[in-house]
């Protein structure tokens, strides 16, 4: 069950370190790194973390969904002073909110107009006349205020994909011109019926109005979809241009990864092949040789039935040219013993994961989720495992595993929390050390599934467990009832993603 309102634990344990050897090697010195931007709504230089809840009831809508945004501050994440965005929001916030359902999925904090401040993308379902639709929150001194409707559904990942210092964002889909209220048709007729343009990139700056400095669309060639089924973005090369690695299946067949290199034009329109058949992933430099370096979850070449396989991760080094074929390979058995139970079907190792500089010593960590893990005899309550990165890459020294039974983290695992289903890391403190935010979509509050998310501060020792905080969206004044989605998942939503 989850404590009511904001707490903050205040006894400090530090988990034992792992015997596991290094998994990596040292690797040519590279030539630089992509831009990598703090999420920063208004401006203060601490870092903000958004929390979408997109199948948050609200005014009686269901599905309508909402978007808390928990600001940064000296002190840390400062909950009393949260901001949320639903139809329920006055002025044209609630407007721009209630023009679809699944108000908040699919975030993406960058800041698309140049002005300074990150400004936060996020998706609202299409209906049976118009098609879904992407909705620009614009940042602000005094936080999210305001935005803009593109004709573009599904925003995936922001980036510099041509490397002119100006973020770029990448949409599922696009919808063609216009009609007067904003909402793209896709087609000549305007009857909503269009299937659009496909996986297309928005390069920046992105206009008040909508309209991107150009734009360069993929096409709907994606194995069994119009788009992939999952993207990864980040800086490869080190060519300060970030590059794309989609994901691709067809039915129950699942195709090998692709990467798309980014140079001064943007991200070219033709790919090689990657060494893995990979599901979801992350780009960080673990080595510190100037190459962002790509972990990606293995899924193997038939992908029904994955999620009641054991989890394996492919890490590929970054280079010049690229990921390369060679990968290591992290499991749950090649850690060690980690104080969770050992690698077993359903866990989900590696479902969720995300990077970040946690012990501030100029190396990426790696942030693991696992939210099928059991703890003794109760399912699906979830954990993460943080590697840290040094000299030769990822290692299992000086590991940790975080559980919501981890002495001085607040609350109690129970069955189906899924601690560990969203990952987000960011300096909200702005003490040099990032924070990693754990989402937890099952979690009980006042409401059944309300979600809630921990925010845990980095130190030089690695993640600590004092002064943890974690709130529900009832500690926020979002909404807490929630409702079942098309996928049969039910509940707000609320720690479900993190941006």
């Amino acid at each position: 069950m989850f404590p009511e309102g904001p707490r903050r634990a205040l006894s400090v344990v530090m988990l034992a370190a792992l015997a596991a050897a290094p998994l990596g090697c040292d690797s040519a010195p590279g030539q630089g790194k992509a831009k990598q931007e703090v999420p920063d709504f208004n401006g203060d230089r601490y870092a903000d973390l958004a929390v979408p809840g997109p199948r948050s009831t609200v005014d009686g809508v269901e599905l309508a969904g909402a978007v808390s945004v928990v600001y940064g501050s000296r002190s840390g994440p400062d909950t009393e002073h949260a901001q949320v965005v639903s139809r329920a929001a006055e002025g044209a916030l609630g407007q721009l909110a209630a023009r679809g359902t699944d108000f908040g999925a699919g975030p993406v904090a960058r800041d698309l107009d140049g002005d300074g401040f990150t400004d936060l993308a996020v998706g609202v379902s299409g209906t049976d006349s118009a098609p879904s639709r992407t909705i620009v929150l614009w940042g602000s001194s005094g936080g999210l205020a305001g935005g803009t409707t593109l004709p573009g559904g599904g925003a995936l990942h922001g980036g510099d994909f041509d490397g002119d210092g100006r973020a770029d964002l990448l949409l599922a889909n696009y919808h063609g011109s216009d009609n007067e209220d904003g909402e793209g048709d896709g087609d000549a007729d305007g009857d909503g019926d269009g299937d659009g343009d496909g996986l297309t990139v928005l390069y920046g700056p992105i206009a008040r109005d909508g309209q991107a400095r150009r734009k360069d669309s993929f096409g709907t060639s994606w194995g069994d979809d119009i788009v992939p089924r999952a993207t990864v973005a980040g800086d490869l090369t080190g060519d300060a241009r970030d590059d794309l690695v989609t994901s691709t299946g067809f039915e129950e067949m699942q195709e090998r990864g692709s990467f798309f290199k980014g140079d001064e034009d943007g991200l070219k329109n033709t790919s090689d092949d990657l060494n893995s058949y990979s599901a979801n992933g992350v780009i960080a430099d673990f080595d510190g040789d100037g190459y962002g370096d790509l972990v990606v979850r293995d899924v193997g070449m038939v992908v029904e039935g994955s999620e009641d396989r054991p989890g394996e991760l492919r890490v590929f080094r970054g280079s010049a040219s690229g990921p390369g074929s060679r990968a290591e390979v992290i499991t749950q058995q090649t850690l060690g013993p980690t104080g969770i139970d050992e690698q077993n079907a359903g866990d989900g190792f590696g479902d969720v994961l995300a990077a970040g500089d946690v012990n501030g010593d100029g190396y990426a960590d790696l942030a693991i989720g696992i939210p099928g893990e059991d703890t003794g005899q109760v399912s699906d309550t979830g954990a993460v495992v943080l590697l840290l990165g040094g000299k030769k890459g990822l290692t299992g020294s000086g590991a940790q595993v975080i559980t919501q039974d981890t002495p001085g983290i607040p609350g109690q695992g129970e069955s189906a929390d899924r601690f560990g289903s969203a990952l987000r890391t960011a300096d909200m403190n702005h003490d040099g050390h990032a924070d990693l935010a754990v989402g937890a979509p099952g979690e009980h509050g006042k409401g059944q599934e309300s979600g809630a998310v921990w925010i845990l501060n980095g130190t030089a020792k690695g993640l600590s467990t004092a002064n943890v905080t974690s709130f529900g969206p009832a500690a926020l004044g979002a909404p807490e009832e929630g409702t079942e989605g098309s996928d049969g998942a039910g509940g707000t939503g609320f720690g479900g993603s993190l941006s």
